[in-house]
């Protein structure tokens, strides 16, 4: 009898071993988060193994994860593939993106909008900061990035009564106001921020407008291919954004809600 019951309490512990590894079958998948590897902090962070270790945007879609009742797990893409990844299904979710700049994805899945990217005008202290108005550009040197498009102060350029100084990188259009090749400079508050923090010296160098010169409302793409539904990932926005912690997570990193 000591026998049997010894054998069978061995049986119940290996069946309860293989209870305990077997994952329960209705465990949620993972939130699989597309990442533009073009941005930098504050939005997002690599280390340097190439792998997403924080940013806002991280911070983003760890927390949407959890309203979902899930993790989030993060990979980079190319900013020419990440709205492909997301159709495609090899993502669930990419944020930070808006409609209006998309010819690929403009009738996709789009969620609530969470994010404003917010473009400033910037000078050097003590030099004239021109307010966003197009007729205060009149005569100036205005660094932009290559390929962008500034519509409110186009019509400057094309008249030649303000003179466009295109960069390619947001560095060199600090450069060229510190070595007087350009008056002003237009780029978004996550790239002024992202300047300052790695040069923190030029802080006190250079003035910020402190009103916008454009505000696009930034939202996430999801994959119509996704396990979460659009609904669920905007009831996971609503109740960031009404908690009041997507303004929180933004003033941490730097940024504003307008």
């Amino acid at each position: 009898m000591r026998h049997t019951r010894s054998y069978t309490f061995r049986i119940a512990l290996v069946a309860l071993g293989c209870m305990l590894a077997i994952p329960p079958a209705h465990a949620a998948p993972p939130l699989r988060v597309a990442q533009l590897e073009s941005l930098r902090y504050p939005l997002v962070e690599v280390d340097a193994q190439g792998k997403v270790s924080g940013g806002l945007l991280k911070t983003l879609g760890d927390r949407i994860a959890e309203k979902l009742g899930t993790s989030a797990q993060h990979s980079l893409w190319s900013r020419r593939r990440t709205e492909a990844a997301v159709l495609a299904g090899d993502a669930d979710i990419a944020c930070y993106l808006s409609p209006i700049w998309s010819d690929e994805a403009r009738d996709g899945l789009w969620s609530i909008p969470v994010l404003p990217q917010i473009e400033r005008v910037v000078a050097l202290r003590g030099k004239r900061l021109p307010s966003p108005a197009p007729q205060d550009f009149k005569g100036l040197r205005v660094a932009i990035m290559l390929g962008y498009h500034y519509p409110a102060i186009q019509g400057l350029f094309d008249a030649k009564a303000a003179q466009p100084v295109e960069e390619t990188r947001v560095d060199n259009l600090f450069r060229l106001l510190l070595t007087d090749r350009a008056d002003v400079l237009i780029t978004s508050e996550a790239e002024i921020e992202g300047q300052f923090r790695q040069f923190p010296a030029q802080r006190e160098r250079f003035e910020v407008g402190k009103q916008a010169f454009t505000t696009v409302d930034t939202q996430c793409l999801v994959s119509p291919k996704s396990p979460w539904s659009l609904t669920q990932v905007n009831a996971a926005l609503k109740a960031l954004v009404s908690s009041g912690e997507i303004g929180r997570l933004a003033a941490r990193y730097g940024l504003s809600m307008r």
